[in-house]
């Protein structure tokens, strides 16, 4: 029997993930527990496990591609006594339900596979089947994939398995075929379109048709339907390129999951009732202590969390439970590769010895570069830190990351002083306690004894 491993939901705000790579191929055999997947989502990246024993049968997307939360991304063959064994805990109204609760099939679905609707993976279909698919999937191949890629090419077209005394296709679709000048029933019986024909099929076989691989490339790239060029003639990419630069388009590029939670906590942020103090840090001592590894950024997050001990509004988060004192000093540091973005978490800072969090950072680096972050290095944080001064910025003012009761933005250095601006949650701290903290800071900055560790 089939086993379907699904895209999971790695975050409350996850909608989409992206395949990283494949751990195994078809053919393979996999225990219960094995890793057969990297998975991106929006926060992190996470490894996917097969709870069955079996053979991997098929893969169904490719790295690097996309596919909705709970969409099937993988298909493991089991025998029929490890499915006996093993089986499904059933639930107190007799429904089977396996490993991950996004793969339940519910007896509903079981009973609509025994109709003539479409088939999903786990059947085995009366009959050969028609290699001819209508594209329903958001996350469908892209027109250059799938009208040039290798499973096209060596694959010759399968007659309609069901002929037709006369073409089966929506209103639009005859439309675009009659100023297209396309046959639809001729098309459909030689196996080139799906039955029925929608529009969309229309403008990927036209395009296939008239357009060189590169001209379609572009048509993709900037979001632009074949239909709009002349029909009956094959268009280069020059053309296409004049098309675009005459008419101005701009060029698409859809939101990815990092870019979605982007937006998402900016949104959520901008809701906080804030205040700012801007101010600056005598950078003496910062800098005399300053090493390859005991960056301005590591005493920074051991002063903070220093300054944080003595202030308890700062340690302090807001939920829907109310107020939470929080015993220890954990910052969050804001740190991006490209453009992606994370506030991974330095918990118990104050805990830690300097060497201990110039270490931390650097891990933390490497996972930023790496895209290694995971759901466990973001949580936990009360005040956030941002640090751009190496940019030569000399100030800006940062947003406040998550439940965290505010955050300071680090500047750059100018006549022996670094400017900071500091975001206070006002519903969490007001401006006396905000005030007092920024001193406090402001003062350990210029106490040498916090910078000496022999």
């Amino acid at each position: 029997m089939a086993y379907n491993i699904v895209m999971p939901q790695l975050s409350d705000s996850m909608e989409e993930g992206k395949l990283i790579s494949w751990k195994v191929k078809p053919g393979d055999t996999v225990r219960q527990g094995d890793v057969v997947a990297e998975v991106e989502s929006d926060k992190a990246i996470m490894e996917v496990q097969t709870f069955k024993e079996g053979v991997v049968r098929e893969l169904k997307l490719k790295e690097g591609e996309s596919a909705p939360v709970g969409s099937v991304i993988a298909v493991i063959e089991t025998s029929a006594q490890e499915e006996s064994t093993q089986g499904s805990v059933r639930s107190a109204r007799g429904e089977s339900v396996e490993g991950s609760a996004l793969s339940v099939e519910k007896k509903e679905e079981k009973k609509s596979q025994a109709n003539n609707e479409q088939r999903t993976t786990n059947d085995t279909p009366p009959h050969p089947k028609s290699n001819i698919q209508h594209p329903t999937s958001k996350n469908e191949p892209s027109i250059v994939t799938e009208l040039f890629g290798e499973a096209e090419k060596n694959q010759p077209p399968t007659p309609n398995p069901h002929p037709l005394g006369e073409a089966q296709a929506s209103p639009k679709a005859r439309a675009l075929a009659a100023r297209l000048g396309l046959d639809i029933e001729a098309l459909q019986k030689k196996g080139r379109l799906p039955v029925p024909t929608h529009a969309e099929d229309l403008r990927r076989h036209y395009a296939r048709r008239y357009f060189t691989p590169k001209a379609l490339k572009l048509l993709e790239a900037y979001n632009l339907s074949p239909d709009l060029f002349k029909p009956g003639k094959k268009h280069t990419e020059k053309e296409v390129m004049a098309y675009i630069e005459e008419h101005a388009i701009p060029k698409a590029k859809p939101l990815d999951s990092m870019r979605k939670a982007i937006i998402a906590a900016v949104t959520e942020a901008q809701k906080k009732p804030v205040f700012h103090i801007d101010d600056t840090l005598d950078a003496t001592l910062l800098k005399k202590y300053e090493s390859r590894e005991r960056t301005v950024t590591v005493w920074l997050i051991k002063l903070l969390g220093e300054a944080m001990m003595r202030h308890e509004a700062v340690r302090t988060t807001l939920n829907e439970r109310g107020l939470q004192v929080w015993p220890g000093a954990s910052v969050c540091v804001a740190m991006a590769h490209g453009e992606a973005l994370y506030m991974p978490v330095f918990k118990n800072v104050d805990q830690k010895s300097v060497d201990e969090v110039a270490k931390e950072l650097a891990d933390y680096k490497t996972k930023v570069k790496n895209g290694r972050i995971g759901p466990e290095d973001l949580k936990g944080s009360t005040f956030g830190l941002s640090n751009l001064g190496m940019t030569g910025i000399e100030r800006f003012d940062a947003m406040i990351n998550g439940n965290d009761s505010g955050i300071v933005a680090v500047g750059s250095e100018r006549e022996g002083r670094i400017a900071v601006t500091f975001t206070f949650d006002h519903r969490v701290v007001n401006g006396w306690q905000g005030a007092e903290f920024v001193q406090t800071l402001k003062s350990l900055a210029e106490d040498e004894s916090q910078f000496i560790t022999d």
